[in-house]
């Protein structure tokens, strides 16, 4: 009896007798089979016409991209290598063996489509009891842009670009035009008046520049370095951000929000590099998509402002999201005569200082915009001229502190984290919200955009998010069998 099993690279093979034998039942491509047979895709199907050749069925591209999307091959020349060799991608496209380019074409032509159904796994996986709604966690990242960085450039500079491909283009007629006049001699009548290719390549360049000049007044980028207006000539959409490599980069911000089992329930692709105007966007996402109100939401210090706070505490939800001064506090990084050293006594209306004498209300101010009313009280002390610690507390004649009506809010959201219930609650954006990122960047290699404009972008996002959430289906399905 032979040591080997039997060598058969010429042995002639049986194929399984159901496609579906190519996969084990609890595999990957199960479970995106299986949620893709469940999504409405008649806005697809509807743009196909009866005539001419048929086409792939919808749901199989669709599958396609959601697969490769969940193990982070989004190239479509990846994918339609993988239709070849893996059995996965065989069982998925059920034989058929797509071309890349109609693997691009689809995702390009059925972006909108494609990042809405985001929205119905969201839902299919609250119908599971996959997703806890109490509380959302949410956190951003920046990804990088497919654009240049040294293509982006305030608008003088642009402006330098243009003269010189303006004077590369009379250079290039005036060559013509000399050209021209030696093949006049040498054809006669025959033509040999045409313009070089070139120019038609300067042209467009011209044009393409004169149009980012113009979103220059038109849309203001201001850049976060606190310079100039600054676009980028490859993807005007991108903006200069540091990432958390603590590199300025063209990229964009993108926020999710999760809940306690890590599925992401909103996800939006932003162009501000600072987090605070999106805590207010990923709520209301997370509870269009829902369908049912967010009670609880925790985020890091970057999402802290006055405006957060008190849009949390109108509309009835409670925060766990740190000031940038709390952790200081805490640490005891600030000096003894820092304002967060100066306790506010709330039944007086007076702030005490370290040496336990008072500052007492001394004015106000007010200011009225469109959304709200803006009150601010001055408080002063009255014995600081006596003091020994007045030179390590003031250069003023008196120590004076200003306190935003809002306040009361930071305190309450402070008293509320350095709670034990508090900071269990802020604890667990750690462990949900930041290991998707992990995940998404660091394990699927999703570095850098393939797409470009904000609108291809925020698409591109959510197939993202779609993949790691069918994963989190999977692993589900794997548990609960």
């Amino acid at each position: 009896m032979g040591k080997f099993k039997p060598y058969r690279a010429e042995q002639l093979m049986m194929f399984p007798n159901s496609i579906k034998d190519y996969v084990g039942e609890g595999h990957l491509a199960r479970v995106v089979d299986a949620v893709v047979e469940r999504l409405d895709t008649a806005d697809i199907e509807e743009k196909y016409s009866e005539l001419g050749q048929n086409t792939y069925h919808p749901k199989i591209l669709v599958k396609l991209l959601f697969y490769g999307y969940a193990l982070g091959e989004r190239s479509g020349r990846m994918i339609a290598r993988r239709i070849e060799t893996d059995t996965a991608y065989i069982y998925l496209a059920q034989m058929y063996q797509p071309d890349f380019r109609t693997i691009n074409d689809f995702r390009k032509n059925h972006l909108k489509e494609l990042s809405g159904y985001f929205v119905e796994i969201v839902r299919l996986s609250q119908e599971l009891g996959l997703v806890k709604v109490g509380q959302i966690n949410i956190d951003g990242t920046k990804i990088k842009a497919d654009a240049a960085n040294r293509l982006t450039k305030d608008k003088e500079g642009y402006q330098e670009w243009l003269k010189k491909t303006e004077a590369n283009i009379q250079e290039i007629l005036a060559q013509a035009d000399q050209r021209d006049a030696v093949e006049d001699q040498m054809y006669g009548d025959q033509r040999g008046d045409e313009l070089p290719e070139e120019i038609n390549t300067q042209e467009k360049l011209k044009k393409r520049l004169e149009e980012v000049i113009q979103r220059f007044q038109d849309e203001p980028a201001a850049s976060p370095l606190g310079g100039k207006e600054r676009i980028n000539f490859t993807d005007a959409d991108a903006r200069f951000m540091k990432g958390g490599n603590g590199k300025i980069d063209a990229n964009y911000n993108c926020q999710i929000a999760v809940d306690g089992n890590q599925m992401i329930v909103a996800s939006e692709v932003i162009t501000q590099a600072n987090d605070r105007g999106a805590l207010k966007l990923m709520v209301e996402a997370s509870e269009k998509t829902l369908r049912e109100p967010v009670r609880e939401v925790a985020a890091d210090s970057g999402y802290s402002s006055y405006e957060n706070y008190e849009y949390l505490s109108k509309s009835q939800k409670v925060g766990y999201v740190p000031d940038q001064r709390l952790m200081k506090v805490r640490s005891r990084e600030y000096g003894p005569y820092h304002e967060e050293n100066f306790r506010y006594d709330e039944r007086n209306d007076c702030y005490i200082c370290p040496e336990d004498e008072k500052l007492i209300r001394y004015k106000e101010r007010r200011q009225d915009s469109s959304y709200r009313q803006w009150r601010q009280v001055i408080y002063r002390g009255r014995t600081c001229s006596e003091c020994v610690s007045k030179p390590l507390c003031t250069q003023q004649p008196q120590r004076t502190l200003a306190r935003d009506d809002r306040r009361t809010l930071v305190d309450q959201m402070r008293k509320r984290l350095l709670s034990k219930e508090g900071r269990e609650k802020y604890l667990q954006r750690l462990y949900t919200a930041e290991p998707v990122f992990g995940h998404l960047k660091h394990i699927l290699g999703y570095r850098r955009f393939l797409l470009r404009t904000l609108r291809k972008v925020q698409g591109e996002f959510r197939l993202m998010c779609i993949g790691h959430n069918l994963k989190k289906i999977h692993r589900w399905w794997v548990l609960a069998t």
